[in-house]
């Protein structure tokens, strides 16, 4: 397990988008408890974020009672307004400050994990099902795994290409054109960034076309992403197929481009 580090965000220019989150908790000396991250984020995130339950044990044969729906992760999320969160986790950690970075999107996206779960379970649900369905899936690999690319409308068909092709010189000559921003959103991603050593990774795209010349500061593409992303998440039938899914590679010399190295979104962390 990695150690907590109060300055984890300045590893890497990546982190550049849940940045004004993170500095927050620059000063904390060892984790802070899930009461200091509610306390510190919730209203930005606009959810509540409280200790996980211990999980009740699974019973079997004919004796197992019903699945309680309203105990499942989505539901605290969706219907109840609170996150379930672990002690000391940097996967939840890193989840609470993307909530806090990307609240509409994280919101949209619970909510329809939940929609797309309860139809599943009926009206008296006697296990989970066996099996993730593929919306399920792509979700999940959303809201883990995935990178935002905004891009400027003309030139959203060029990196769509890029994409497919895994023409990934395409995609980073786009982003240091200041064509498109990338933007990490998969917490998960984020994980990934922690050892000093770490290995290679391909995230998960979600292009996301934009009417107009795209925003020139870090809080206005954040605000954009998180717009953008979550109307697509709103939208049936997206994200629905992972296997069509592109991916770039998890690299600051892609992904930052010429923008990073002005001093525009994340330069900061160049400092």
């Amino acid at each position: 397990m990695i150690a907590w580090d109060p300055r984890f965000f300045r590893k890497s220019p990546l982190y550049w988008p849940i940045r004004d989150m993170a500095v927050r908790f620059e000063g904390a000396f060892d984790w802070p408890s899930v009461e200091a991250v509610d306390e510190t984020l919730s209203e930005a995130a606009g959810v509540h974020f409280r200790l996980q339950p211990p999980r009740p044990r699974r019973r079997r044969g004919r004796g197992r009672g019903l699945v309680d729906p309203s105990s499942l992760y989505d539901a605290r999320i969706h219907v109840e307004g609170w996150v379930p969160t672990r002690a000391a986790s940097w996967h939840d950690f890193l989840n609470a400050l993307v909530w806090a970075a990307f609240p509409a999107s994280k919101r949209a996206l619970h909510a329809r994990q939940h929609r797309a779960l309860s139809a599943r379970l009926g009206d008296a649900p006697r296990a989970l099902p066996d099996r993730r369905t593929r919306e399920q899936d792509g979700l999940a690999l959303l809201d883990e795994g995935s990178l935002l690319l905004l891009a400027v409308e003309p030139r959203a068909p060029v990196i769509a290409a890029a994409l497919e092709a895994r023409d990934v010189s395409a995609v980073q000559n786009e982003i240091s054109a200041g064509s498109a921003v990338a933007l990490v959103f998969g917490h998960a991603l984020y994980e990934s960034l922690l050892p000093d050593e770490r290995p290679s990774i391909w995230a998960m795209v979600a292009l996301l076309p934009c009417p107009g010349p795209l925003p020139t500061d870090g809080e206005g593409c954040i605000r954009l992403a998180d717009a953008r992303l979550s109307e697509r998440i709103t939208t049936p039938g997206t994200f629905s197929q992972p296997e069509t899914f592109r991916s770039l590679p998890l690299d600051e010399r892609v992904l930052c481009g010429a923008s990073v190295l002005r001093g525009e979104p994340g330069g900061e962390l160049f400092g």
